[in-house]
């Protein structure tokens, strides 16, 4: 048998109404899943895989939410994922496309400075910022700070950073 007596079917034709906007819904709702959820250990390299070409890809459609989504499950894996559910503004946001809000931190002296927050931000990456900014670099200066969370109420909720960088803002 040769090649040119071998023939292969067809690909399949996509089903109907398979526009753009449903790949994105799809993708959309896989970044929310990956920021709550873990998959299971044998799911785990076969979606990472496919994440990761994703974004490797040479032109493909949705490079920018699969490297979000492959970033949301490593943290997900590493810190356990949210354990509060998005508010409704905060889905409504996910769901159109936004995944990320500036997010005020007061510092000593009266400072105010904004940083993006991404969904499965963890403190240890405001941190991070913070101390890259006034040119600290060492992993063992991040110890140093912590940050201390405040409720609308005005109520301190919890604290983070000194080697806690478990807590998802």
């Amino acid at each position: 048998l040769s090649c040119s007596e071998t023939s292969f079917p067809p690909p399949p034709t996509p089903p109907r109404g398979l526009d753009r906007d449903s790949c994105q819904k799809g993708w959309r709702l896989l970044y929310i899943l990956t920021a709550y959820y873990k998959c299971s250990e044998v799911l785990k390299p076969y979606l990472l895989w496919h994440l990761q070409e994703t974004c490797r890809s040479p032109g493909a459609q949705f490079q920018g939410i699969a490297k979000a989504c492959e970033q949301n499950l490593r943290k997900t894996f590493q810190f356990g994922g949210r354990r509060e559910f998005p508010s409704s503004m905060e889905l409504k946001a996910m769901v159109a496309g936004r995944s990320a809000k500036r997010q005020l931190f007061l510092l000593p002296g009266g400072i105010e400075r904004h940083l993006k927050i991404k969904t499965c931000s963890v403190a240890l990456d405001v941190i991070e910022e913070m101390c890259y900014e006034m040119g600290l670099h060492r992993p063992e200066a991040f110890d140093e700070y912590v940050i201390f969370a405040v409720t609308n109420g005005g109520e301190a909720w919890g604290q983070a950073g000194g080697g806690s960088p478990h807590f998802l803002l």
